[in-house]
């Protein structure tokens, strides 16, 4: 993905910072969380409901809640290429192989291409918050109904719309 491409997920990012809707859906996935034993939770997001151009080849968004002190479970997707930046929180990703920090958003110091992860299908990924639970926000070239996630450790198949909203 290019700087410009990034430049428009950053636009969209902002947008959706800024809406009251946003702040309330991290609530409710808050209480989400705290009510389950999943490593997370997440919402989609109607990509209409952005008034900003997005890079043609993102389909679909969604808010991430992240427990804290537990990894997300390494897994890939095999039918989209994830475009990913964290919210609030800190952590460890684990990317292909790659253990780095995870810069935020709101980091001053660090370039876009530094803050977004920008992870190709079927790359083995996982997220460790530290801290505190962790919010990120995820762009996906595949349809909200069609993300399709695939454990490492047990080749388990789950389809995240339509078992969970």
């Amino acid at each position: 993905m290019n700087e410009s491409d990034l430049q428009k997920l950053n636009t969209a990012v902002e947008y959706l910072l800024g809406q009251a809707t946003f702040s309330t859906t991290v609530e409710r996935l808050n209480k989400e969380l705290a009510a389950s034993k999943e490593t997370f939770v997440w919402s989609t997001v109607e990509l209409d409901s952005m008034p900003c151009e997005l890079p043609p080849d993102i389909k679909s968004c969604w808010i991430f809640y992240l427990r804290q002190g537990v990894s997300s479970g390494c897994h890939y997707h095999p039918n989209s290429i994830q475009h990913m930046i964290v919210i609030s929180g800190q952590g460890t990703s684990i990317v292909g192989g790659e253990r780095k920090t995870m810069p935020s958003f709101a980091s001053l110091s660090n370039s876009p291409t530094d803050k977004w992860y920008v992870i190709e299908q079927n790359v083995p990924h996982e997220f460790i918050p530290e801290k505190e639970n962790m919010t990120v926000i995820s762009f996906h070239t595949c349809n909200e109904s069609e993300l399709e996630e695939i454990a490492c450790q047990t080749g388990g198949k789950r389809l995240y719309e339509g078992i969970h909203t």
